[in-house]
């Protein structure tokens, strides 16, 4: 589901230099929700009850598959829980290692730490998200479960669309 930067990637390309040059910059920041591309599971931040988890699922009571992308001036992203109505209530999804999960934060650009921020790294087969503190990276499991891996592997499991 996260087509935007491809789209703007083709669109650039097509676009002369001068109008480039010459254009102001957008801002990226928009609704994304992220589908693992083996799985075809949603990656949810839960509320409520399940606060500071993630998982792979289809969304529901608890669970929500909204996340506010706001893009930081070093090109990485905060992964900001939220719904379709509101930014998020200041939760960003988190990489501890092989941990991943929701924790307070203030969302807005530059202001997360770098466990707090993810690489969305275009590939042939869907996006590849990178936390920028260890480097590992979002894996799905299948089922359900999250977590981050400390290889790039490549598959179906470590992409998302």
């Amino acid at each position: 589901m996260k087509k935007k930067m491809a789209k703007a990637l083709i669109s650039a390309a097509a676009v002369p230099a001068l109008l480039v040059a010459t254009s102001g910059s957008a801002s990226a920041d928009d609704w994304v929700m992220w589908q693992n591309a083996k799985s075809h599971l949603f990656l949810t931040h839960g509320w409520g009850d399940y606060q500071g988890q993630v998982k792979g699922g289809m969304g529901g009571t608890g669970w929500e598959p909204q996340w506010w992308d706001i893009q930081n001036s070093d090109g990485s992203w905060n992964e900001t829980a939220g719904t379709n109505e509101t930014p998020g209530p200041g939760r960003c999804m988190t990489g501890y290692w092989r941990q991943v999960y929701t924790e307070p934060c203030n969302p807005y650009r530059d202001r997360t730490n770098n466990w707090q921020r993810w690489r969305e790294i275009p590939t042939n087969t869907g996006w590849k998200l990178q936390n920028v503190q260890t480097g590992w990276i979002l894996d799905d499991e299948g089922h359900g479960g999250i977590y981050a891996n400390d290889h790039d592997y490549g598959n179906a499991n470590q992409r998302w669309k």
